[in-house]
C-alpha cells in the first residue's frame, strides 16, 4: 500500500465518516450548554484565595505568568466567562464565543490545578474548541436568523477528530489498569473501589450497597474485565461510524454503571458523546434540519425570549432553584436513551421508522 493511498483513506475517514445537520449541531450545542448551566459554571474566583505556598505549576500558562492573586482580576474573569457562555449558547458568533469559552476554561483551570488538585474534565473543557469548526451555530441559533450565507456547510471532520480523542482518552485510562493487576485473579479492583465507596463515611447511593452485599468474586472480576475491554477496544470503532456509535452507547451505559456501583459521576464528560447520540436518533432525516429551523424562524420571538432570560440569570450568577436538579439527573437523561445504541440492528431499524413516522406525521 503506498503513502498516497493511506493517505487518501485518512483523509477519507477524516471527512467522510460523519455528515452531521445544522439541527443535530444546534441541538448538541444547546444541549450541552444547558447541561453545563445545571451542572454549574465554573468559578474561578476562589483562586485569589489560595495561599501561595502551594502554588506549585506544571510546565505551560501559569508557570510562565506566574500567580495571580488578584480578587478582581478572577472576579471579573469569572463575569467574562459567564458572557462567553451565554453568547455560545444563545448561537451569537458562535464559532468564535466557543473557541474563546474553551481558551478561558483551559487558562482558568490551568490556574486551579496549580495548586495541587486535579479533576478529569479536560473533555468538557476542548469540546467547544472542536465543535466551533463544525458550524454549530448554523441552526437553532441567532447567527441562523441574521446569516444569509448559504456556503457554510456543516463539517464532520472535527466529529472524527473527537472520536479519536475518546478513543486515545478510554485507551490511556484501560492501559494503566492492565498493567497494575485488574487481571489478576485473585482479587477485585472494582471490588475495592465499591467497597471504599461503601465503608467512607459518606452515604451510599443507588445500587452501591447492593453490589457490596453481592460479595462474589466471579461478578467482580467480571467488572474488572469488561472495564479493560471497553476502555482498551474502544479506540478500535472510531474507524466505523455504525460500530462507533454503539460503542459511544456503550460508553454513557459504563459511566451510569461507574455511578450507581461505585458513586462516581463523570457528569460533565457524558455530555461530550451528545453529537454522536443525537446522530444516532436523527440520522438519515436531513429534511428535520429544515424543519426546525423553519419552527425557530417561526418563533423566533419567543425562543428570543427564552435566551434573554437565560443570559441574565446566567450573567448575573443568579441560580433560581425552585425545584432543585441534582447534578447526577444530567448523566441519567443522557445515559439512558444511549440503551437504543447498543440494541441490534433489527431493533434499530425498527426505532427510526417508527421515529419517521411520528415525524412524518401531519
Amino acid at each position: 500500500m503506498t503513502i498516497q493511498l493511506i493517505n487518501q483513506k485518512i483523509t477519507n475517514w477524516l471527512l467522510n465518516t460523519w455528515k452531521p445537520t445544522f439541527f443535530q449541531l444546534g441541538l448538541a450545542r444547546i444541549l450541552f450548554c444547558l447541561g453545563f448551566f445545571i451542572f454549574g459554571i465554573p468559578q474561578f474566583i476562589g483562586i485569589s484565595s489560595l495561599e501561595l505556598a502551594f502554588f506549585d505549576p506544571p510546565p505551560g500558562v501559569s508557570q510562565l505568568i506566574g500567580p495571580i492573586t488578584s480578587g478582581n482580576f478572577w472576579w471579573t474573569f469569572d463575569l467574562v466567562l459567564r458572557i462567553i457562555f451565554v453568547s455560545m449558547l444563545v448561537g451569537f458568533r458562535t464559532k468564535e464565543s466557543s473557541i474563546i469559552f474553551g481558551l478561558l476554561l483551559l487558562f482558568g483551570f490551568t490556574y486551579s490545578y496549580s495548586y495541587g488538585k486535579i479533576d478529569h474534565n479536560i473533555f468538557p473543557v476542548i469540546f467547544p474548541l472542536i465543535m466551533a469548526f463544525t458550524n454549530w451555530g448554523g441552526a437553532l441559533s441567532i447567527d441562523s436568523l441574521k446569516n444569509k450565507n448559504t456556503k457554510i456547510k456543516p463539517k464532520g471532520w472535527p466529529l472524527t477528530y473527537l472520536s479519536f480523542l475518546l478513543g486515545w482518552g478510554y485507551f490511556t485510562a484501560g492501559l494503566p489498569k492492565l498493567i497494575g493487576g485488574w487481571l489478576d485473579l485473585s482479587y477485585s479492583t472494582t471490588a475495592g473501589f465499591i467497597l471504599r465507596r461503601f465503608y467512607s463515611g459518606a452515604e451510599p447511593l443507588y445500587l452501591n450497597e447492593m453490589f457490596v452485599k453481592i460479595n462474589n468474586l466471579f461478578i467482580y472480576k467480571s467488572l474488572d474485565y469488561s472495564t479493560l475491554l471497553f476502555e482498551l477496544g474502544f479506540i478500535i470503532t472510531i474507524f466505523w461510524s455504525a460500530l462507533f456509535l454503539r460503542a459511544v452507547g456503550m460508553a454513557a451505559l459504563f459511566h451510569l454503571g461507574v455511578l450507581l456501583t461505585v458513586n462516581i459521576p463523570f457528569t460533565l464528560h457524558v455530555l461530550v458523546l451528545l453529537p454522536y447520540i443525537i446522530y444516532f436518533y436523527f440520522e438519515n432525516k436531513p429534511q428535520l434540519s429544515e424543519t426546525a429551523q423553519l419552527y425557530f424562524i417561526r418563533n423566533k420571538k419567543v425562543f428570543l425570549t427564552a435566551f434573554l432570560l437565560l443570559a441574565v440569570i446566567i450573567i448575573s450568577g443568579y441560580y433560581p432553584r425552585p425545584f432543585p436538579i441534582h447534578r447526577h439527573t444530567i448523566l441519567f437523561i443522557v445515559c439512558i436513551p444511549s440503551i437504543f445504541m447498543i440494541l441490534p440492528e433489527s431493533a434499530r431499524l425498527y426505532f427510526n421508522k417508527k421515529t419517521s413516522q411520528l415525524f412524518t406525521e401531519k
